[in-house]
């Protein structure tokens, strides 16, 4: 694949999540990357088989996201606040840098590169509410996730048509709990004293990718990575809350794509990703199989959880080369809905949170050595609503949950 052709194609965001985890597509600074190709040093980030047809150079960006996310309890049920409820109460910015170096060189008589890449996944989750909610504790809440990965990629060209790689991440997760008292008792967690208020906490593990990149035609490339599920630790302060006393992992992930050059000037992407997230333990959801309450202890292995779900998205984007120097693009996500069973709002709780689709658009601007990407994306509001379970007040509920990102990165080819 050309250089000018690499260039030509601008790629979209990946949905934010509340999955504290990494999968291919989230990636730091909103870069234009894809399975099936890649123009940076974060190429090997989403499929390690991009590395080796990237040139020598090193990125640093930033990644920047306007959140509103509010609960709104209409029936004026007593274990909440009255009214909408804010949860981006001094929330609302959430702000990330990246960096990456990128060297080829041969190996025997192959062509391999290797990347070392620092970055945070846009599963970067933070809410906050100005008042306490009675049904949880007496101090407002207060959850944060964060996921930090160090990745060591490297890449073989097998023959002008093949390319294989793998990455060793460093995962370094960071979780805090605040305002959840009423749970932090013998009665209802495996393990009263960690269950909230305790500080930031830290787990960390080393997973691992595998990724293959085929260039069939000339106009015409596909990509298929593959991300191993890994045990990344546990958090120990909060493991009288969180499923399964609190032990973290990275889900299997698995994605394919290709890209497509139509023109001289004009090319395209279309990838489909799935990732195991029901195979983790906030699998566990806030309602049993019958509909009742789920009421075991917090901490333990059936303990309330946000209920999460295998996750499949559909990505494409189209870019279009003004001239030597600027490509603009223009791209969408969606994440597929499961659909609901059960009007009982809290179950499956993670997708309050969760934006399904997301329109992005991006410019590249190069020149000299100089390469520069800009982006913006819109994530369409999401919209709930439903019951509260009878156990803790019933009445009706709505959830609002948006986002706009903006994002800028200069890469420096040496």
């Amino acid at each position: 694949m050309t250089r000018s052709f690499a260039r030509c194609t601008l790629k979209l965001l990946f949905a934010l999540n509340l999955i504290s985890g990494s999968a291919y597509g989230l990636l730091a600074g909103g870069r234009p990357n894809a399975i099936s190709g890649g123009l940076n040093a974060f190429a090997g980030v989403v499929n390690p088989a991009n590395a080796v047809w990237i040139e020598d150079r090193f990125d640093i960006g930033a990644f920047v996201v306007h959140q509103k996310s509010s609960l709104d309890n209409r029936d004026n049920n007593p274990l909440f606040p009255p009214g909408k409820l804010d949860l981006s109460y001094r929330t609302r910015i959430l702000a990330t840098a990246d960096l990456a170096i990128h060297k080829r060189f041969k190996l025997k008589c192959f062509d391999s590169s290797f990347t070392l890449a620092f970055y945070t996944t846009p599963g970067y989750l933070k809410l906050r509410t100005k008042k306490a909610i009675p049904l949880a504790g007496t101090t407002p809440i207060l959850v944060e996730d964060k996921v930090e990965v160090v990745s060591s990629i490297f890449s073989f060209k097998l023959n002008p048509h093949h390319s294989i790689g793998f990455s060793v991440d460093y995962f370094y997760l960071s979780h805090r709990r605040n305002g959840f008292q009423n749970s932090d008792n013998p009665l209802k967690s495996v393990s009263p004293g960690h269950v909230t208020n305790k500080g930031m906490d830290h787990s960390s593990g080393v997973g691992i990718s595998l990724g293959w990149r085929w260039v069939i035609h000339p106009s015409l490339t596909f990509g298929l990575a593959f991300v191993k599920k890994s045990y990344v630790g546990k958090f120990r302060k909060y493991r009288g809350f969180e499923p399964h006393h609190a032990k973290n992992y990275i889900p299997e992930t698995i994605g394919a794509g290709f890209t497509y050059r139509f023109t001289e000037r004009v090319a395209g992407r279309l990838e489909v990703l799935w990732s195991n997230l029901g195979n983790l333990p906030n699998a566990n959801n806030n309602l049993l199989s019958e509909g009742t309450l789920n009421l075991n202890k917090r901490g333990s292995n059936k303990s309330p959880g946000a209920g999460l779900q295998d996750a499949t998205f559909i990505n494409a984007g189209i870019g279009y080369k003004v001239n030597s120097l600027l490509s603009v693009g223009a791209g969408f996500s969606h994440r597929i809905k499961l659909p609901r069973k059960t009007s009982i709002i809290i179950s499956h709780s993670y997708r309050l949170l969760t934006i399904y689709d997301i329109l992005a658009f991006g410019a590249n601007f190069t020149y000299c050595k100089h390469d520069f990407f800009f982006s913006y994306a819109h994530g369409f509001r999401n919209r709930m609503s439903g019951v509260m379970p009878t156990e803790v007040g019933g009445g009706k509920f709505a959830s609002k949950k948006c986002m706009d990102s903006f994002s800028f990165a200069w890469g420096y080819l040496y």
